[in-house]
């Protein structure tokens, strides 16, 4: 018999993301998406059936993360500017400024994020280090006038990594 000590289910509300380099965007943060995990197969031949073993691969899904946007937008434009310093948007210059900026100052290329799970008491619980990460899509931006009630503008962004690891605290 399975000897179970904590019966309380994960809620999806308790939860804190810290993206080194977006300090602006991290007490925004209305839902993250933690990415699902694949493993590759490999189908071995026999005289009477391929026979499925598992490869050598890993494939993770993006990171999605849906922020409210500030008053002044800089958590919009801090996920903005660096998709755009990835991409060489006016010169070549300034991805090569992006790469040789120092690792430990979340302000290259890439950025690690921490992602923690918070007990149902929003204690600490289980930590997620999310590695060499870096924004792949940031949605568009709708402004309307229509509708009578304010509802807060909100955008998603999405991003690659390395590897994802988990820590019990």
């Amino acid at each position: 018999m399975t000897d179970i000590t904590n019966k309380n289910m994960l809620s999806p509300v308790g939860f804190q993301l810290n993206i080194q380099r977006l300090p602006t965007l991290n007490f925004f943060v209305q839902s993250v998406t933690l990415p699902g995990i694949t493993a590759t197969t490999l189908d071995q031949q026999t005289p009477l059936r391929l026979v499925p073993t598992p490869g050598d691969k890993i494939e993770y899904s993006e990171l999605e993360v849906i922020f409210k946007v500030d008053e002044d937008m800089k958590n919009y434009i801090e996920v903005f500017e660096w998709i755009r310093s990835l991409g060489f948007p006016d010169e070549n210059e300034q991805y090569s400024q992006l790469e040789d900026q120092e690792a430990g100052s979340g302000a290259g290329i890439y950025s690690d994020a921490t992602l923690t799970v918070l007990t149902s008491a929003m204690n600490p619980n289980i930590r997620i280090q999310i590695d060499d990460l870096f924004p792949t899509s940031l949605s568009s931006i709708e402004m309307s006038a229509v509708n009578p009630d304010i509802e807060y503008i909100e955008a998603t962004a999405s991003f690659r990594f390395l590897r994802y690891s988990f820590v019990r605290l």
